[in-house]
């Protein structure tokens, strides 16, 4: 594997912020974009919530058979469903209820072993299919986000890096799928190589050179979102600068000078 750091770190945010221009079509994009990176924050903020309560439970930590998981979103609550597989079948083991700041709303439940229905048999799927995708491996232990898209899936296989204070962007994947999920009709690589991002504690915001794009990605906006911090992003191609700051993003004329 091979690993390049980004880690910079900005330790004072004094410097006045010029917005920079942004047309119409850049600006639907954009909010898209931080749709997407929302999404896949809460999504993953409900998953490690559920994974820290079910290492309270002795019998589910103790249960081989969880191999998986699945996200029931309603507009109020994500229920995190944990996923076995009896006969080749997705069933259902133990449910567990947030809303969407995190907050458990119902504690974890062992359930009667059901297969699953509908939109969470198809996400248990896409996700396994999306995990079969070719694509550059950085880190031993993955996570697979699944969202319906209009025309049909998106599943995000992004790396778990092993310590708490590093974000692996390298190796994070965007699968497109179609909608009855038997297609793979595309995958884009989210990062270069497997680059990494150093989460400084005394960092107050956080700096990162996008080599490829032109413009920050749903990755971007999910790493700032999980860091709790805003976010930096130059995209090289362009010569622009991007803050991604509460889960928005903006363009702007300058960095903070303690950049680098």
């Amino acid at each position: 594997m091979l690993f390049r750091a980004c880690v910079l770190g900005i330790t004072m945010l004094v410097m006045l912020q010029v917005p920079a221009p942004v047309h119409a079509q850049e600006s639907d994009a954009l909010r898209e974009i931080e749709q997407l990176g929302a999404s896949l924050h809460q999504i993953d903020r409900a998953v490690r919530v559920a994974a820290r309560e079910g290492e309270k439970s002795r019998a589910f930590r103790r249960d081989e058979r969880v191999q998986g998981w699945v996200a029931d979103i309603r507009s109020d609550a994500i229920s995190i469903v944990f996923v076995g597989v009896d006969g080749g079948v997705p069933v259902g083991l133990y449910r567990i209820a947030m809303d969407r700041s995190g907050r458990v709303m119902q504690a974890l439940e062992r359930i009667d072993p059901a297969p699953l229905q509908g939109h969470l048999a198809m996400q248990y799927s896409i996700g396994r299919k999306a995990e079969g995708v070719e694509r550059m491996q950085c880190a031993n232990e993955i996570e697979t986000l699944v969202l319906p898209d209009a025309e049909g899936w998106r599943a995000y296989v992004l790396p778990r890096a092993a310590f708490p204070d590093v974000y692996l962007l390298g190796g994070s994947y965007r699968v497109e799928l179609s909608s009855s999920g038997d297609a793979v009709t595309g995958v884009q690589a989210l990062a270069s190589e497997c680059v990494i991002l150093q989460n400084k504690p005394t960092s107050g915001a956080l700096l990162f050179a996008e080599d490829r794009a032109t413009l920050p990605n749903e990755l971007h906006v999910y790493i700032s979102q999980q860091a709790g911090k805003p976010l930096y992003v130059t995209t090289t191609p362009n010569g622009r600068t991007w803050l991604i700051q509460e889960g928005r993003i903006h363009p702007v004329t300058g960095i903070p000078a303690s950049a680098g």
